[in-house]
């Protein structure tokens, strides 16, 4: 238990070192100091400072239940969309230290951007089911695959913008902004 405990330690440290700093600026020894542990304690726990990025990686990393979600919808386009907006901004914000770290550390290895870029393939991928189903239902006509892309584009958009200005333009909740956001998409798609 108390290994556990240390490990936490270092990995919140390191997690929180690495989004502000990136990869090649933070030392072990800074992570070992922030986790009020020594750097021998550190490598004990893991082996190099790879290995504890890759580590800080795997337990931050997103573990949503949105196939759940995608099986409760209503088959209300509107409705729908702000649930799956709402959700996914949630995820996002909850996920935001490990989006920064991969904003900070462009030059590790790729296999971090195919483990980050899982989620949003995935979202992507029910995206893509969903607006297929609702074209067959007869409630859009668009391309299923270029709406996902749209969808994905403006969520993120509205993440970025709230996490790079810290708060929403004009003061605006970020409920209100996804009711708006959703609101202009389903019309343009039905409309």
């Amino acid at each position: 238990m108390c290994t556990l405990n240390t490990e936490d330690k270092i990995l919140n440290a390191a997690i929180v070192l690495f989004s502000q700093k990136g990869f090649t600026a933070v030392t072990t020894k800074e992570i070992a100091k922030v986790a009020g542990v020594s750097e021998m304690t550190l490598f004990r726990h893991f082996e190099s400072k790879q290995n504890l990025f890759e580590k800080a990686f795997d337990k931050f990393v997103f573990s949503p239940k949105f196939l759940a979600l995608f099986e409760g919808l209503e088959w209300d386009l509107e409705r729908d969309l702000n649930k799956i907006c709402s959700s996914y901004q949630d995820i996002l914000c909850k996920n935001q230290k490990i989006i920064l770290m991969h904003f900070k550390n462009e030059e590790l290895n790729p296999n971090f951007d195919a483990a980050l870029f899982r989620f949003p393939n995935e979202f992507k991928r029910l995206l893509d089911y969903y607006f297929e189903e609702m074209r067959n239902r007869g409630a859009i006509r668009e391309n299923p695959e270029t709406l996902a892309m749209s969808f994905l584009a403006t969520n993120l958009g509205l993440f970025i913008t709230s996490l790079v200005m810290n708060k929403l333009t004009f003061e605006t909740d970020i409920q209100t902004c996804i009711s708006s956001c959703v609101k202009i998409f389903a019309k343009g798609i039905t409309g």
